[in-house]
């Protein structure tokens, strides 16, 4: 089905397609808008926040400092 849909949109052949990969796109797409660890965590349904080590090896260290940034209190401060 996840196939059929790509080639209806014409997604590019080299781009792989598997309701696996949607799901990983997910998780990257939360962290990257600023999901927190926990609640990714729970929407995909896992028991605890260890599994989602992997999906966090993706994320880039220029996003991380943006992110860190963007939630610190020290840049916070009013």
């Amino acid at each position: 089905m996840a196939k059929e849909a790509a080639e209806e949109v014409s997604v590019r052949k080299s781009v792989r397609i598997s309701p696996h990969t949607c799901w990983h796109t997910f998780a990257h797409t939360q962290l990257r808008n600023g999901c927190d660890l926990f609640t990714l965590s729970r929407l995909l349904g896992h028991e605890n926040v260890s599994i989602m080590q992997r999906y966090l090896e993706g994320v880039q260290d220029d996003e991380v400092v943006t992110k860190g940034l963007k939630y610190s209190p020290l840049m916070n401060m009013e």
